[in-house]
């Protein structure tokens, strides 16, 4: 069954659920956190450009950019944290489809050829070239095997970068977990509060987040089905 055709109670359950699986995040990294903060602080003013460039390097060879997000909202400060994602987001896309295009064209459209669900996107695409690519960026589709998939098409660089924007609701919500699994963590600890978070807002905040996220990937899922793109 799809995400989508979930009855409505189902889905405030997922919410319930990845809220708690936040909050237990939260409190298996507490021992950690002060070593790895000291870390980046230590780094000065080349901790935001270290991590930037871990994310664009990591993400074409597939290592997960949501835990990359999580990260970020546990490292820097919520702002910071969703700053820094935006710029990696955008330089990481960038990167993958200069690679796609030019470095690794045959091995990508070989290793596609495999997945149905990529197999027709060539065919559909020039149609709808940037709305099809935005609501496929706002679906659970892995953003690099997307990257890669959008870069042997005859989609052009400009359209392909302002599309990625469609993936930044998905990753700032993620950079918000990690944020809210960091300061949340005390709850389930007993700790005393270390800082002027408001642990109601934030749980608020972490529902909201998980419906946004269950509501676009509703939209898109319906939208891209009307232009013709299905698995």
């Amino acid at each position: 069954m799809h995400l989508q055709d979930m009855p409505l109670i189902n889905k405030l359950a997922i919410a319930l659920m990845l809220v708690g699986l936040v909050l237990l995040i939260g409190h298996g990294l507490k021992l950690y956190l002060p070593g790895l903060e000291v870390r980046i602080q230590n780094m000065g003013a080349f901790a935001p450009l270290g991590f930037i460039l871990l994310f664009v390097v990591l993400t074409p060879f597939f290592i997960s950019a949501d835990a990359l997000c999580f990260a970020a909202g546990i490292l820097f400060p919520i702002g910071a944290g969703v700053f820094y994602i935006i710029l990696a987001t955008y330089l990481a896309s960038a990167f993958i489809f200069f690679l796609g295009r030019h470095l690794l064209r045959d091995r990508v459209i070989s290793h596609l050829a495999k997945h149905q669900r990529f197999s027709k996107l060539n065919e559909i695409i020039n149609d709808n070239e940037f709305k099809l690519m935005f609501l496929l960026r706002l679906t659970p589709l892995p953003f690099a095997m997307l990257s890669y998939a959008f870069s042997v098409t005859q989609v052009r660089f400009r359209p392909y970068l302002a599309a990625t924007s469609g993936i930044l609701i998905y990753n700032i919500s993620l950079v918000y977990f990690g944020y809210s699994a960091k300061h949340l963590s005390g709850l389930i600890s007993d700790a005393s509060p270390q800082s002027t978070v408001s642990y109601p807002l934030l749980t608020v905040g972490l529902v909201i987040s998980v419906a946004v996220l269950i509501y676009v990937a509703k939209l898109a899922g319906n939208a891209v089905k009307q232009l013709g793109y299905k698995d």
